[in-house]
């Protein structure tokens, strides 16, 4: 089955998603509003350093004097005659602006540290709650779906969500602080000509609207095309062996080259709409400032003002672009947040695995297993794999599957597992609806060995005894260790059972990788065990000894075993023959050696491989 790189995604509402994301800040609104405070401190100081400066000239000047200025009539009236004399200002006015500059680092510190703390709670909530929500997802998502850009979404799309709290937000509430700050201050100096600063807002505001869109529609793209990036160095990583055997590797450099190169290519017209939408709304500011100076040096415009006013207020002025251009800027991380936080609602929106039902199987569980008249398919509109599936295990008994690649051996008794859902019929464990009692309570019943061997970069004994499997005692841990025949090997291992297996445990060979595998099985013990073609990576020798445990092991539980070798199920209790998703053929070894159909000319078919 052909897999999408990722699921289609439907069109969202940029502030609802960005509302969505926030509201996993609420647990630390405390800490939140302690930021925003901050900020606030750090803005109102950087207003206050620009309009002390009105006073520093004015104390070279004139001195200062209540009677004029806009400041002056504050400070001023604190002294006799309504102004400060200058040796009172040489040290005053330096402190004052210390004072200041110190509230303004303050500011900073308490607003950056307070947003920080609770932007990483918040990635790491949604990291976790990413994780924890693929790994309920049903196997039907993951048969659509590359892993590798589920990897991405964890990886990289949780980094942009990052940057549009952390570095957006600290550049909202800075830039817009100040920037309110520095409007509220021309305006109480002389409202009539900050009046041009306002022209020019219904202009920015468009330019940042148009621009938005494209910003996300962009980091969409940038993300997908990450998605290819890592795609594509999971599969040259996972099958460096193949890639190097069948020289691979130009075939791999020119993948990962158009798929890197892909990905710059959207960046690039990210960075274009970024700095040219920053450009225009620059221009716009700056022709607003000159017109503002035009107007002021009209006559009669200042003449109330004095030189420090006037120097005060034109530099208050002139550093309105800095904010405006940050809150510009800032745009395009916010739509690259909205894009990632859109992308993870998406999984976060996805049908978990169901449940099941309350019903509770019988204690103990013998074992019988019921198919009646089961079907299945991948997706509604695709071809039926399962076809009329009815017969009956009982318990304790062990049933082999045979049949040629894609007869639907593997298929069955992943429904029996309910990795996926019948279309139709149903399977009864001891006489209940598997759909009917939880997954936890069926799973717990049911061990299984795969064809494809997962060990996890951890000790071979917690390789073992992994998950629920931790708690069993270390005597039932070493003899599953010992019907698994994996004893000999673990030793020679340089740390023995504690030895790290690494990535995939690719210093051990498939056959005692398999062995590993076996020996989970074994100490779970559970009343059914599945076994995928569990010796098929073993040689001669170490199959007979498998074998021959697990002989031991499956007469006091259903075994269902699904065998590309026929020799290894000849002892079986029932052997069905499948072909295209129905049972062709049931029977003992014996009985369809006799009936010479289908299972014998498998049989003949291998036997003659063997000898040849």
């Amino acid at each position: 089955m052909d897999k999408s790189p990722q699921p289609p995604r439907k069109p969202n509402n940029g502030a609802k998603t960005y509302r969505r994301l926030l509201s996993y800040a609420a647990p630390h609104w405390p800490l939140f509003i302690l930021a925003v405070f901050g900020f606030l401190l750090f803005s109102t100081m950087e207003v206050a350093l620009i309009a002390v400066t009105e006073l520093l000239l004015d104390a070279v000047g004139v001195g200062i004097d209540a009677g004029r200025g806009f400041l002056s009539k504050y400070v001023g009236a604190f002294f006799p005659g309504g102004q400060m004399p200058q040796d009172t200002a040489r040290w005053l006015v330096p402190l004052g602006m210390l004072i200041i500059v110190a509230l303004r680092a303050l500011g900073n510190f308490i607003g950056s540290y307070g947003l920080a703390y609770v932007a990483r709670a918040v990635i790491h909530q949604l990291r976790t709650e990413l994780f924890e929500h693929i790994g309920r997802l049903p196997s039907s998502y993951f048969d659509r779906y590359t892993g590798a850009f589920l990897i991405s979404k964890v990886a990289y799309n949780v980094e942009q969500v990052t940057n549009s709290i952390t570095k957006s937000l600290k550049v909202i509430f800075r830039s817009s602080f100040t920037a309110i700050g520095l409007l509220t201050y021309l305006l109480m100096v002389n409202w009539k000509l900050t009046l041009t600063f306002f022209l020019f807002v219904p202009i920015i505001a468009a330019i940042v609207g148009i621009v938005g869109k494209r910003f996300r529609k962009l980091s969409h793209r940038i993300q997908n095309t990450m998605g290819d990036v890592t795609h594509v160095t999971q599969e040259a990583i996972n099958g460096y062996e193949v890639v190097r055997m069948y020289g691979g590797q130009n075939y791999e450099n020119s993948r990962f080259q158009a798929a890197s190169n892909a990905n710059r290519q959207q960046f690039m017209k990210l960075v274009v709409a970024d700095n040219a939408s920053v450009s225009v709304i620059q221009i716009l500011v700056g022709l607003a400032t000159a017109l503002l100076v035009w107007f002021a040096l009209a006559p009669g415009m200042v003449e109330s003002m004095t030189a420090g006013v006037f120097a005060s207020y034109i530099g208050a002025a002139a550093s309105l672009a800095k904010p405006i251009r940050n809150l510009s800027e800032v745009y395009a991380e916010i739509q690259k947040g909205i894009a990632a936080a859109e992308s993870i609602f998406d999984v976060f929106d996805s049908p978990k695995e169901p449940t099941g039902g309350t019903a509770q199987l019988p204690e103990p569980v013998t074992g019988q297993v019921t198919f009646e008249n089961l079907g299945f398919r991948y997706s509604e509109d695709g071809p039926e794999v399962l076809s009329d599936i009815s017969f009956t295990v009982e318990a304790g008994k062990t049933i082999a599957l045979v049949g040629s690649s894609g007869s639907g051996k593997s298929t069955l008794v992943s429904l029996l597992s309910r990795f996926y859902e019948p279309t139709s019929g149903r399977i009864l464990l001891d006489g209940v609806d598997i759909t009917q009692v939880s997954l936890a309570d069926l799973r717990e019943q049911i061990s299984l060995v795969s064809q494809s061997i997962v060990l996890f970069n951890d000790t071979v004994y917690r390789n073992i005894a992994y998950g629920e499997l931790e708690a069993k005692p270390d005597t039932e841990v070493q003899k599953a260790i010992d019907l698994a025949h994996a004893r000999s090997f673990i030793e020679e291992l340089p740390e023995g059972e504690q030895t790290v297996l690494g990535d995939n445990a690719q210093i051990l060979s498939g056959g005692q990788r398999q062995r590993l595998a076996i020996a989970r099985a074994l100490l779970k013990d559970s009343p059914l065990l599945i076994l995928d073609e569990a010796t098929s990576a073993l040689d001669n020798t170490s199959e007979r000894h498998i074998q021959a445990a697990l002989n031991e092991v499956m007469k006091d539980r259903t075994t269902f075993v699904i065998a590309h070798r026929l020799s290894t199920i000849e002892n079986a209790d029932c052997i069905l023959v499948m072909e295209q998703g129905r049972i062709v053929e049931q029977g003992s070894h014996a009985e369809l050696l006799a009936r010479g159909g289908r299972y014998a000319l498998l049989l003949q078919q291998q036997n003659a491989e063997g000898a040849g």
